[in-house]
């Protein structure tokens, strides 16, 4: 199996177990998922964030076709969903690609660059924080620091970010400043592929090494947990401009492996009315 394919189906399984979060989260969403072949779709028509309804694992086991596409789309928008996140590879993407998008309403989202490296023992990078997992106590307090981060408030997507600590297969993680928790992460891990998210820094901490340390520790962790592989991604910036957050991983070993676009499904208004949905899709 090629490493992208490896990390498409890990990814796919992630996506497929956001369905198993404990706590009220799903509930709020109104979550509910379905698998059609190696697809998975995952469809929370009360999110108000446009963030958790998504499709994943296209043109993995088969072709990426109009009836694939309108299949999925049907079950999204019978579960009440008006906007989803596709998630499709690039080599993937068929040459009619543009007159289907076109034909459901599926437009390109913000690019994003997925990098990997090898886990294993890595020296723990210097900061001035205190790293370690985050337990049921300080739950709250590491879901809220995201969502202000983030500036994304949502009573689903704050449940769903505080129920990490307490679901199989993750481990959050959280830099503190003494008694301040000043940073965030999380570590999945699905078939010895160590997925890394959840990345944030109060605005007051930033550049100051919380995320390298978080980078280091949680590359360590899944090595330790099993995992041969550690992949993550942020956004891939304009000609001429910085992300410091991919120039970070790059700086501890991560090798940037492709880039993704996410495909993003709108339902189309009828004349005169206007969509509740924003269609913010910040993964």
């Amino acid at each position: 199996m090629e490493l992208i394919e490896r990390i498409e189906r890990a990814e796919t399984e992630l996506v497929w177990s956001f369905g198993d979060i404990p706590g009220p989260g799903p509930s709020l969403l109104g979550l509910t998922r379905r698998r059609f072949g190696s697809v998975v779709a995952l469809a929370a028509p009360r999110d108000t964030l446009s963030f958790w309804s998504q499709a994943s694992g296209l043109g993995l086991d088969g072709p990426v076709t109009s009836a694939v596409i309108g299949e999925v789309l049907d079950y999204l928008k019978a579960a009440g969903c008006t906007t989803a996140g596709l998630s499709i590879a690039p080599s993937a993407l068929p040459p009619d690609w543009d007159a289907i998008a076109t034909s459901y309403g599926i437009t390109a989202g913000q690019t994003t660059v997925q990098v990997a490296r090898a886990a294993g023992p890595i020296e723990q990078a210097p900061s001035d924080f205190r790293i370690e997992p985050v337990g049921p106590q300080y739950a709250d307090v590491w879901a809220q620091l995201q969502v202000d981060a983030y500036e994304m408030r949502d009573d689903g997507f704050r449940a769903m970010l505080a129920a990490y600590p307490d679901w199989p297969g993750v481990t959050a993680y959280a830099a503190w400043h003494g008694d301040t928790m000043v940073a965030t992460g999380s570590l999945h891990v699905v078939d010895g592929v160590g997925r890394l998210r959840s990345g944030a820094t109060h605005p007051a901490f930033r550049g100051r090494g919380a995320q390298s340390a978080l980078l280091t520790r949680r590359i360590a962790d899944a090595f330790a947990q099993g995992c041969d592989l550690v992949t993550t991604g942020s956004y891939k910036p304009e000609p001429g401009r910085h992300n410091p957050s991919l120039a970070n991983m790059l700086r501890l070993g991560f090798e940037a492996l492709t880039d993704r676009t996410p495909q993003i499904w709108h339902q189309a208004v009828p004349c005169g009315g206007t969509s509740d949905r924003g269609g913010r899709s910040p993964k």
